[in-house]
């Protein structure tokens, strides 16, 4: 007991590393959750299996969207959410009724999309409300998994982004391909 109250210092750099070690573990469940996350919308984790199960339902009541599209959807819907919350301007119609009727069991995360693409294509957003939504968009946190690409800002379209490459695939044809070969000969037949 003795030597160990004889080294305050060593105390507390023990207690330190023991401290700094809880917190890593700590912090590493948040870096799973995120390598798990399709994508993350202002803090928001929109997780890969809720797009997969939305993919799912989807195409079960033969809607066909891509999964990209499905994440597109799920990253706009809490922007155009809020934009149109203030106006009033949509609310859950019956485009979005009836597609939710021919979902049985739909998930909230499945209802989220739905209410997107029904706000979307109804066209009853005011100004305002895309005004709101377009500074919202440029304000917000978002974080693509790369495997559905990365946000892509744009001018066009409803929700002004897409997912996919900003720069073009890395491996690209070589522009001055060296000529063809002939192929080589047949080998001769064996006697």
């Amino acid at each position: 007991m003795k030597a160990w109250s004889a080294h305050p210092a060593r105390r507390a750099a023990v207690v330190g590393v023991a401290a700094l070690g809880a917190v890593s573990l700590l912090g590493g469940c948040g870096f799973e959750t995120r390598q798990q996350a399709a994508a993350v919308v202002n803090g928001k984790v929109i997780h890969e299996s809720d797009v997969r199960e939305t993919f799912d339902q989807l195409k079960a009541a033969k809607l066909d969207f891509a999964e990209n599209i499905v994440v597109t959807a799920l990253v706009a819907a809490p922007l155009l959410k809020d934009a149109v919350a203030t106006s009033g301007s949509w609310k859950p119609d019956e485009t979005y009724a009836s597609v939710i009727s021919s979902i049985p069991g739909a998930t909230d995360t499945t209802k989220e999309f739905v209410a997107a693409v029904a706000l979307i294509q109804s066209q009853k957003m005011t100004p305002a409300d895309v005004a709101a939504y377009r500074a919202d968009l440029k304000k917000a946190n978002i974080s693509v998994n790369p495997k559905y690409g990365s946000v892509v800002p744009s001018d066009q379209g409803p929700v002004y982004f897409t997912l996919g490459q900003q720069t073009p695939n890395w491996v690209k044809p070589a522009a001055n391909a060296a000529p063809a070969t002939a192929p080589a000969p047949a080998p001769a037949p064996a006697q």
